[in-house]
């Protein structure tokens, strides 16, 4: 496993921009490719703000790695068990409802896949990278043992 990090945030609406500020400078430090940058932040928006508005919990958790130097794991957690939505598409006129839309078109165009857990806690998607990404293995991280949401963790203060 490469770097990656795991952040949890309040669920409240400006958590979604702070997941993004995060990921923008972890993506910098692990030389994402500038390619897929807009789409890693898009995907990391929409399922926050997901979490944000659908789940009950106090938190959001973030992770984003690389369980390989091809691939790009995201995931977003809002504790809160439910079903797993589903996409929709909504009317011309309708504000909101395409954010799974989104999600759907951008990890195919990226050649990943995405989905929900069996419990409908986490949201999840990977996205392939064209080339290998060789990301510094931070000194807190395990080498053998990916990250998980159910780790403990800091809560998110300020970036």
């Amino acid at each position: 496993m490469t770097a990656g990090f795991d952040i949890a945030l309040p669920a409240v609406p400006v958590s979604v921009e702070r997941a993004r500020q995060v990921a923008r400078a972890w993506c910098r430090q692990c030389r994402v490719p500038n390619e897929l940058v807009d789409t890693l932040l898009l995907l990391v928006s929409e399922l926050c703000t997901n979490a944000v508005l659908h789940g009950t919990s106090e938190t959001v958790g973030v992770r984003v790695w690389m369980p390989s130097g091809f691939v790009l794991r995201i995931e977003v957690a809002d504790h809160t068990p439910s079903p797993a939505p589903s996409v929709q598409q909504p009317d011309a006129g309708a504000e909101n409802g395409r954010g799974l839309f989104l999600v759907d078109a951008l990890v195919a165009d990226a050649g990943g896949r995405w989905g929900f857990t069996a419990d409908g806690t986490r949201a999840w998607c990977t996205l392939g990278l064209p080339t290998e990404v060789p990301c510094p293995e931070p000194a807190a991280l395990e080498p053998d043992r990916a990250p998980s949401l159910r780790d403990p963790v800091k809560p998110y203060t300020h970036f």
